[in-house]
């Protein structure tokens, strides 16, 4: 059963907790992140323009006129790009790819990057994110009291976590990351150098959560 370490609101460590197995003991699937990685970039990325050509435009294919007789240039349909509705001349072609994962191997992906966080002692449990007012430096003086620098990722429940004291303190941090379980996806996970978990949120992220992507 892995153990995560468990700290006051205070930051003071109090003991440890057992967690679970199935999403804290998971055995590390490099294949599998690569992809979850891959998806989670690729959906936020902003898409290239795309134009249709004279071949996709939504026009009638009919002869606009007779071919003789009117003393006027031949011409087919309405689609060419001189016309007025036509398709574009040699347009933006932007990828229209969407990448999918399963929600199961979403799942065994996001508990593949909490289990490879764990086993290298990163992972913090502490009681509850109850900050009194809005203050980064209240924020700043926990982060030091639990022993975590560099880029942090805290999951919090609901409640927590739309808190506006919690919330403010946070939001001038651009190394500090509030989230909500169960709403995060491997990328975020293996991006922190901490993961600090509230208990409330821990409870909700091994309640069968399942990942964002």
């Amino acid at each position: 059963m892995p153990q995560l370490a468990l700290w006051s609101s205070s930051g003071e460590r109090i003991g440890e907790i057992e967690a679970s197995p199935e999403v804290f003991g998971a055995a590390l699937n490099r294949d599998l992140l690569h992809q979850a990685v891959m998806v989670v970039d690729a959906r936020r990325q902003r898409k290239a323009g795309r134009a249709k050509r004279r071949g996709e435009v939504a026009v009638t294919g009919a002869k606009m006129y007779r071919q003789k007789g009117l003393g006027r240039a031949r011409h087919g349909d309405q689609s060419p790009p001189h016309f007025k509705g036509g398709g574009v001349a040699h347009p933006p072609r932007g990828d229209r790819r969407v990448l999918e994962m399963p929600r199961r191997a979403r799942k065994a992906a996001l508990h593949s990057a909490l289990s490879a966080q764990a086993k290298r002692g990163r992972v913090l449990v502490v009681e509850e994110l109850a900050l009194p007012e809005p203050r980064t430096k209240d924020m700043l003086a926990l982060l030091a009291a639990l022993g975590v620098d560099g880029r942090v990722l805290i999951l919090a429940s609901a409640d927590e976590a739309r808190s506006d004291s919690n919330y403010l303190s946070c939001r001038n941090l651009p190394s500090v990351v509030l989230r909500e379980a169960p709403h995060i996806n491997p990328r975020e996970v293996l991006w922190a150098d901490y993961l600090i978990l509230t208990q409330a949120g821990l409870q909700v992220l091994t309640g069968g959560g399942a990942a964002d992507a």
